[in-house]
């Protein structure tokens, strides 16, 4: 009976051990992107600057800042939502706060801004304290590289029951529309994808969740466990990525 207990017990922390290492996502190592990580920031959204310099990233509830690489992360501001998009005017950055939107051709738009810094995140001052139009907007998750180059995020839908009404989510891609042609950009990550931005040196950052999907189905199929907000950040100018084969 003793023996029998003692099966059993190892049976359960068996399968517990085993759940904990699928829970923990691999270390990742890739020649083309980096990985960095906000503890504990779930989601990371809109990302503006560039990780040589200033980066600022907007996570599901907060707005960071690191001048360290990733190394260490200065929160300058908290929203209690995402930021959708950091729309540059000038010196001007402005935080967009929402992204329901659509302009004429039917394109999702980040709009709407209570806030705006000077100092790339630094400080945050409110626009109608300073009679500065809240009425901005601009395309959510879209990078124009020049007039022949654009990259978008891609929503991938799958009807509920059949009801074209309801939808589940399923991972989204990264899209690159060149020439009158479109193809999706191969990318070594499972994480959702919420955002895309392009620094001053061509580097493409990708803002994702912990949500994990999988790479057949597209549908989640877990969740990293420490919950970080999540920036993938191409070693290379986007370019090279998108005309590899």
């Amino acid at each position: 009976m003793k023996l029998f207990k003692t099966i059993a017990v190892m049976v359960v922390l068996s399968s517990c051990a085993k759940k904990e290492v699928r829970d923990v996502p691999p270390t990742f190592n890739d020649p083309n992107w980096t990985r960095i990580e906000i503890a504990d920031g779930k989601e990371a959204h809109a990302v503006y600057g560039d990780i040589d310099g200033t980066l600022m990233v907007s996570t599901l509830t907060e707005i960071y800042q690191t001048t360290d690489k990733g190394k260490t992360w200065l929160k300058t501001k908290v929203n209690h939502q995402p930021i959708y998009g950091f729309m540059s005017v000038k010196d001007t950055v402005f935080a967009l706060q929402a992204n329901s939107l659509k302009n004429k051709a039917n394109e999702l738009l980040a709009t709407f801004s209570q806030y705006f810094t000077l100092d790339k995140g630094f400080t945050w001052k409110r626009c109608s304290q300073y009679n500065v139009s809240e009425e901005r907007s601009q395309e959510f998750a879209t990078i124009a590289l020049d007039n022949q180059v654009k990259i978008k995020l891609k929503e991938n839908l799958e009807p509920v029951n059949g009801n074209p009404n309801h939808h589940y989510i399923l991972k989204r891609d990264i899209e690159i529309f060149e020439k009158g042609f479109s193809k999706i950009l191969a990318v070594p990550f499972d994480n959702q994808i919420t955002n895309l931005h392009v620094d001053q040196s061509g580097r493409l950052y990708v803002s994702a969740t912990r949500s994990i999907h999988d790479k057949k189905t597209g549908k989640s199929v877990g969740a990293e466990k420490n919950e970080p907000a999540v920036i993938y950040i191409s070693k290379k100018n986007v370019r090279e990525l998108i005309d590899q084969k």
